[in-house]
Formats: structure tokens, C-alpha cells, sequence
């Protein structure tokens, strides 16, 4: 999800979730319903394939992306528990 900004405890709500959101005040502006986005977490880029236009986001640190890719941070927290 990509938006001009989120309040701060939606979005680590997000996060804890496994929603990877990205605050991009110009992304955001310039993107249109219908339209193809790519993104990439780990450099923040945002590409808008309908227009061919991309932006700058901040990229989610190792940690966050971690989270995300497990799913949430309940599923995160137990597979570093099974794997000690």
C-alpha cells in the first residue's frame, strides 16, 4: 500500500500484520486507479508501470522486511523460536 503518510501506530500495526506499506507523498499523488505499481522493499523504489514514472519511499530496514516476509510478527516471532 502506498499513501502520502499513515499515523505512526497504523503503521506498525501494518507491519505486525505483514503489510508492507510505503509513505510517498508524490507516488501517491500521481498514481490513479487502474494503475500498475511495483515495489521494491528493500530500496523503497516505487514504479508506476502505467505511467512509467517511479519514486523514492524510505526503504524498510532488514528487521521490518523480516517481519513482513514472515507474514506478521506472531509468525516472525515463532520461527525464531523453532529455530533455537
Amino acid at each position: 500500500m502506498v499513501a502520502k503518510s499513515f499515523a505512526r501506530i497504523f503503521f506498525r500495526n501494518a507491519i505486525n500484520v505483514g503489510l508492507p506499506i510505503l509513505e510517498s507523498p508524490e507516488a501517491a499523488e500521481a498514481a490513479a486507479e487502474g494503475d500498475e505499481l511495483e515495489i521494491d522493499l528493500e530500496t523503497g523504489v516505487i514504479r508506476n508501470l502505467t505511467k512509467g514514472t517511479s519514486y523514492q519511499a524510505q526503504a524498510f530496514p532488514g528487521f521490518l522486511r523480516d517481519i513482513i516476509d514472515a507474514g506478521g510478527l506472531v509468525p516472525y516471532v515463532k520461527r525464531q523460536l523453532s529455530a533455537k
